[in-house]
């Protein structure tokens, strides 16, 4: 987010689970482009997403992980505001 002047990071543990959240104040993603964000090759099209290189693989590969690692990942993002991105995994004693 190249305007934007701050990332922050959270965490959480909880029922044997630790969360990770990044929130960031850029363009934010559109609702009805949100569900595909995880898809491989998937990039979000339009004017000031073409500023951003990618080969859509990033996050493909991140949930990926997360996933064969019995975890899940979630989005939550306002066009215009900012996303947040968080990912949850189990904990192992």
């Amino acid at each position: 987010s190249p305007s934007a002047d701050k990332v922050i990071i959270t965490t959480a543990f909880k029922d044997g689970h630790i969360t990770l959240c990044v929130q960031d104040f850029g363009i934010g993603i559109a609702a009805d482009k949100q569900a595909n964000i995880f898809e491989q090759f998937y990039r979000v099209s339009g004017t000031l997403q073409d500023t951003f290189p990618g080969l859509g693989l990033g996050m493909f590969i991140a949930s990926e992980i997360i996933t064969r690692s019995h975890g899940t990942m979630s989005l939550e993002s306002i066009e215009g505001k900012g996303s947040t991105f968080c990912f949850t995994l189990p904990v192992s004693k």
